[in-house]
């Protein structure tokens, strides 16, 4: 009988300081609870902030105090060792440093990180954009950077209960950083027909002072809604619930709140722009997110237009098979096995 060699046992070093409830954090959580058996997971106890400037240089320090001997070191997160023997995997999500941040943060990733993301045995990107982008700004070898999707928790095509909230609302989930392009989706919310219909704009985390001004200037305070911090387990209804999700950011390098609604059954709104129309296909309205005329149509169109409603729910449940859990884990483990094999 002939026998399939058994993979060859080693040690996955990492950095697990990426917070739970964050996006990195859910990555890193759902990849290792998939770990293949041949690989031991050992958390490198890495010291300090993750957000320092000199993350790279504690990574490097942490793994030095492990007497790692060979393996591989492995983060679902974009920081990878300053020195170190140990070939490195980690993750690019997206590159929003260079287009969104300081001057200070786009000196660190051209003078820092890029060096030493050219020393990695491998990098991850989320999307096949977020690739593209990576390779023209790295100077990278193409065949060290790999696109893996992310995947959707099962539990929003299992829920099928809806959010108590009294009013038919729009959703917006997400965090308020400037390019989630929140200022433009309010004023085109004010200019749709939708505040005269009664269907209210909802948002996820803390009420944002300059959206409630522009709200309380355009009329439509009483109809703008901030939920705060939301638990783990109401955020599936909270989808289910919506009319639509609006997700017209200006950059994203992947964007999983569009598969979170796809999955949920609900139809969304996207931007034309970076990683968006990858991952949402035909299974989205697509709209210039910087027309504010663009959002307000497509917010009219979403509500209003059953036929298009029903065939984008439709083709978003056939979308999101494409963003399986089981299978991006199963690609990133490939891809450390072979940096393990081939440093």
């Amino acid at each position: 009988m002939h026998m399939t060699a058994q993979p060859t046992a080693y040690r996955v070093f990492s950095d697990l300081r990426w917070p739970l409830k964050t996006g990195i954090g859910n990555v890193q959580t759902e990849l290792l609870a998939r770990a293949p058996g041949h690989i031991t997971i050992v958390d490198a106890e890495v010291q300090g902030s993750i957000g320092s400037p000199l993350s790279p240089w504690a990574i490097s320090r942490a793994l030095q105090q492990q007497k790692t001997g060979d393996g591989v070191f492995w983060s679902a997160g974009f920081v990878p060792p300053a020195t170190h023997h140990l070939p490195a995997v980690v993750t690019v999500h997206d590159l929003t440093h260079l287009h969104f941040y300081s001057r200070l943060h786009k000196a660190y990733y051209n003078l820092l990180l890029r060096p030493l993301y050219r020393r990695c045995g491998a990098i991850v990107c989320v999307s096949d954009y977020t690739r593209r982008e990576f390779l023209a700004w790295s100077g990278m070898p193409s065949a060290k950077v790999h696109v893996v999707y992310n995947g959707v928790s099962s539990i929003y095509a299992e829920n099928q209960q809806t959010y108590d909230l009294p009013y038919r609302y729009v959703l917006y989930p997400g965090n308020h950083r400037s390019y989630k392009n929140l200022a433009r989706l309010v004023a085109a919310y004010a200019q749709s027909s939708l505040p005269r219909e009664d269907i209210h704009l909802v948002m996820t985390g803390q009420p944002d002072p300059a959206l409630l001004a522009q709200a309380e200037s355009l009329g439509i305070a009483p109809q703008l809604h901030f939920l705060g911090r939301v638990a783990d387990a109401d955020l599936p209804r909270i989808y289910k619930g919506a009319i639509l999700v609006a997700f017209v950011s200006l950059y994203e390098g992947f964007g999983l709140p569009l598969v979170e609604a796809m999955a949920s059954g609900v139809p969304v709104l996207t931007s034309s722009v970076s990683a968006m129309p990858e991952v949402a296909a035909d299974a989205a309205l697509i709209i210039d997110p910087y027309s504010i005329e663009a959002i307000a149509g497509g917010l009219d169109t979403l509500t209003q237009n059953e036929a298009l409603r029903a065939d984008l729910i439709g083709k978003g449940q056939q979308q999101v098979v494409r963003f399986s859990w089981d299978q991006s884990a199963h690609s990133v483990w490939s891809i450390v096995d072979d940096v393990y094999r081939h440093g």
